[in-house]
């Protein structure tokens, strides 16, 4: 009798064990990777970024001059309050207005010329949320 509860036991511990290695192989390969393989076909459709960076009242850009093409406006809420940034007159665009620590963007394209980004928020554009760039 004590053979056979001996017996017992020790297929019920290479069973527990064998589910144990099973659950640790599931839950290693479903922790593996998790990054899609880049779409060769896709390029990017921006032909340069600018980066700007909001606060209160003020935005500072990465670059004051970009090439003619299409652009890429990347807002980078800095601040502690709400702020958007908008592309004043032809061809326009926006920004969603972000709260601190967000970003957003929006692609144009432009010609060479001189153009100005603010800040529809309130009154933050009275109070200094304008800058000009060029494009060359």
């Amino acid at each position: 009798m004590e053979r056979q509860e001996a017996t017992v036991r020790d297929l019920t511990g290479r069973a527990t064990l064998a589910v144990a290695a099973l659950a640790l192989a599931m839950l290693l390969g479903a922790c593996g990777g998790g990054e899609e393989a880049p779409d060769v076909g896709e390029q990017p459709s921006a032909d340069a970024v600018l980066n700007v960076s909001a606060t209160e009242y003020a935005y500072a850009l990465d670059s004051t001059t970009v090439p003619a093409g299409t652009i890429e406006l990347v807002l980078s809420n800095d601040g502690t309050m709400a702020h958007d940034l908008v592309l004043e007159g032809d061809p326009g665009g926006a920004t969603a207005v972000i709260e601190a620590g967000e970003s957003d963007s929006f692609e144009v394209t432009l010609e060479p010329g001189t153009y100005t980004l603010y800040c529809s928020v309130g009154n933050h554009r009275a109070q200094g949320m304008e800058v000009e760039f060029t494009v060359s």
